[in-house]
């Protein structure tokens, strides 16, 4: 008998895709209880967990000293007898039917085992382990951090606030979806996360406090950030003022400078996975798919990231190294400047396809006020060939800072010297490479424009 209608009535189920609700389904055995018979027993071993299909459970809930304190009521479609299929721990309480009671009942030993082969039936269980921890009933803790309440939600994990349990100030906790758990690949990508997060100690990289593993699951103790996520900013904001966008990337140019001389590439860098704190200051976070250098010079079939800020490299599988982030870098400043990405599409691998083949558009063309400085900046990071791109993330920073705004040219005192170059078109590249590091030296002196025949200044 298929039990998935039921199922789908059920909020902890609702987010089963229908294919593994029908799997989940199969799972499910119907026992049936006669009013005032016990359901289970405090101490049984916890093997299975049980949803009402018809009827009413009590269930005293004792203090203690083993006192009554009230006596909980569950009708259909709630569940009980739940952290048996996570924890597998003895029963803490017991149940009766306070009239004639049906449930469906899931065994834990054969679901283990259905989960590995299914993985995307697992994620009922996230759902249901964080209405638990939040609910604070019988667990209000991981490890020996209590939580608080939830602070955000993402395909891979949810995040709650908790307290430290010796300093008493506020962190965040990082919990890996069950859907992942039983993929061994992001379970060993996550528990690595937490690895290299710890490695990392710069004021602009989130810190890695800690890790537990509890409820069948892993969870991340990070510092807690309070601030705005840049994509949020860039939704309400569209274009992002020129010198705020130049902090942000000067800050994170400078975190994954140090990121990739530690030896670590982020390989998802994007506005989402950054929070820029209420004083200004920038946080990168997530380093879920981060790889160390060795692996990320290694093809790699598997294409993991964001279609949408992705390199021409890590695009195709190749080998990559730091450079790559510089590339996502230079996308992310591209929609800070414009508002709108580079490149648009319903369709990830034809966004992919043009990240690898069609040249990044000037932003200019979009915006006509954007300073010479940033629209270099995004040229230079955004270019197909990883050697023809920055080579460090210090480059950016270097670049950036010393674009920043000039000071008002009092043009009544100013004067001007004109520079005209003749030469062969054989000699075009080199004449390019001249006038870049002539502006690149002109940048250095304050109260200095240098113009362009179209009148813009560009410095």
């Amino acid at each position: 008998m298929s039990y998935t209608q039921f199922l789908r009535s059920i909020p902890a189920f609702r987010s089963l895709a229908e294919r593994d609700l029908d799997r989940l389904s199969s799972q499910c055995e119907s026992v049936k209880v006669v009013a005032k018979a016990q359901v289970i027993r405090r101490g049984d071993p916890g093997d299975a967990m049980f949803i009402v299909k018809e009827g009413i459970v009590r269930i005293p809930i004792l203090d203690e000293n083993g006192r009554e304190k009230f006596v909980a009521r569950l009708g259909k479609g709630e569940f009980f007898g739940e952290m048996a299929l996570l924890t597998g721990e003895p029963r803490n309480a017991d149940v009766f039917a306070e009239s004639d009671v049906e449930c469906l009942v899931i065994r834990r030993a054969p679901l283990q085992a259905f989960l590995h082969k299914h993985t995307g039936v697992a994620s009922f269980l996230t759902e249901i382990l964080g209405r638990r921890l939040l609910e604070g009933n019988n667990i209000k803790k991981v490890g020996k951090y209590r939580l608080v309440g939830e602070l955000g939600r993402g395909g891979m994990a949810l995040v709650f606030e908790g307290l430290h349990p010796t300093l008493n100030s506020s962190v965040a906790i990082k919990m890996l979806s069950h859907e992942l758990v039983y993929d061994e690949e992001f379970a060993t990508r996550f528990k690595a996360e937490s690895k290299i997060m710890a490695g990392l100690q710069h004021e602009n990289i989130v810190q890695v406090i800690d890790s537990e593993e509890a409820y069948a699951t892993y969870f991340i103790i990070m510092e807690k950030i309070t601030g705005t996520e840049l994509s949020r900013m860039i939704d309400t904001r569209g274009v992002i003022p020129f010198e705020e966008t130049r902090s942000i990337l000067a800050q994170l140019a400078d975190a994954l400078d140090y990121a990739h001389v530690h030896g670590i590439v982020h390989r998802d860098i994007k506005p989402s996975n950054v929070i820029i704190e209420p004083g200004g200051r920038v946080k990168l976070m997530d380093f879920g798919i981060a790889k160390t250098r060795a692996e990320a010079e290694k093809e790699d079939e598997d294409i993991v990231g964001t279609a949408e800020y992705m390199s021409p490299e890590q695009a195709l599988g190749r080998k990559m190294d730091g450079r790559a982030d510089l590339y996502s870098l230079g996308i992310m400043a591209y929609e800070m400047l414009t508002g709108r990405l580079p490149f648009d599409s319903p369709d990830p691998y034809e966004i992919l396809r043009k990240h690898v083949r069609e040249p990044v558009p000037s932003p200019s063309k979009i915006n006509p006020k954007i300073p010479a400085d940033l629209e270099e900046m995004v040229r230079i990071s955004t270019m197909k060939k990883p050697d023809q791109r920055y080579q460090r993330g210090k480059d950016i920073t270097d670049f950036l800072r010393a674009g920043q705004e000039q000071p008002t040219l009092d043009l009544s005192r100013a004067k001007a010297k004109t520079l005209t170059l003749i030469y062969e078109g054989a000699n075009e590249e080199a004449i390019k490479n001249l006038l870049k590091r002539t502006l690149a030296e002109a940048k250095k002196i304050r109260g200095v424009r240098v113009g362009i025949s179209d009148g813009r200044f560009y410095s």
